[in-house]
């Protein structure tokens, strides 16, 4: 099998975004539908978005990566936009996690991001209704697709609710308990950790102990506009910080997305764009 190394948590559609000083908080910056990344996004020309994209592909290309997992908003439209980029850079594959256009179950929208998308990567259980969440998951997983939220970033949620949807993975747990690592590891549940990207809120997220734990751990970059998607700042960012190996580094990248994502095994091959 040829090597892969996947980034494996982005949001490249932010690429474009060139960030105001000062401090900001998670809420004011990424969160839908008002914080400031969403506001630019609705405001930028589809031309605009994609170049960034293109920009951020290539930096992720000549960085060695050979995949990513994008967190792509914006409905059938988000995906679309991503699909074009991909096409014009060569050896770099997208998968892509849609996300519905608002916080509510809507089959026949799901039926069209699932046609043309990898799975769904929601921003977090509390932004949405519990039951149109319950769907959404449900819905995924009738499809074979992944399914994945954000979870814990800023404030504790309650694992035990976002484990009952069976997420394929999930993204960043800085403020999970001791407890809600156990149970995600009970659960063999991966998460993936933007080690960058969380530093510039002040949130360190819990690697050691995740690895202590034996969860399965990838690695992602998280926002364009925050870091760059270079893997390899990721990673030296990685050994500099945390007590990890090159061996545990190795697996966030390579290892961990084959088994758990299927990296470089093309069964969540799209109707769409690239495999």
């Amino acid at each position: 099998m040829a090597d892969v190394c996947c980034n494996c948590h982005t949001h490249l559609g932010d690429a474009f975004i060139s960030l105001p000083g000062g401090d900001w908080t998670v809420e004011q910056l990424v969160a839908p539908p008002d914080g400031y990344k969403h506001r630019r996004l609705r405001d930028a020309s589809r031309d605009e978005v994609i170049e960034g994209m293109r920009r951020a592909l290539r930096v992720m290309r000549d960085g060695g990566v050979t995949h990513f997992v994008d967190f792509r908003e914006g409905g059938l439209e988000g995906v679309r936009l991503l699909d074009e980029a991909v096409r014009q850079v060569d050896d770099v594959t997208a998968i892509i996690m849609a996300r519905p256009r608002k916080h509510r179950y809507d089959k026949k929208e799901m039926d069209m991001l699932l046609e043309q998308a990898d799975g769904i990567g929601v921003s977090s259980a509390a932004d949405w209704p519990s039951d149109a969440l319950r769907q959404v998951a449900a819905h995924v997983h009738r499809s074979d697709g992944l399914f994945a939220l954000h979870a814990s970033e800023v404030v504790r949620e309650d694992i035990h609710a976002v484990l009952a949807l069976e997420p394929s993975f999930l993204v960043h747990l800085c403020r999970a308990t001791d407890d809600d690592l156990r149970a995600v590891a009970a659960d063999g549940v991966p998460v993936v950790v933007c080690p960058r990207a969380n530093a510039f809120f002040g949130l360190r997220p819990p690697i050691e102990r995740m690895l202590e734990l034996d969860i399965p751990v990838m690695l992602g970059t998280d926002n364009a506009m925050l870091v760059s998607p270079d893997i390899r700042e990721e990673t030296a960012y990685l050994r500099q910080h945390f007590a990890v190996s090159r061996e545990d580094v190795a697996a966030m990248t390579a290892a961990n997305p084959r088994k758990y994502l299927n990296v470089g095994g093309n069964i969540h091959q799209r109707a769409g764009g690239n495999p």
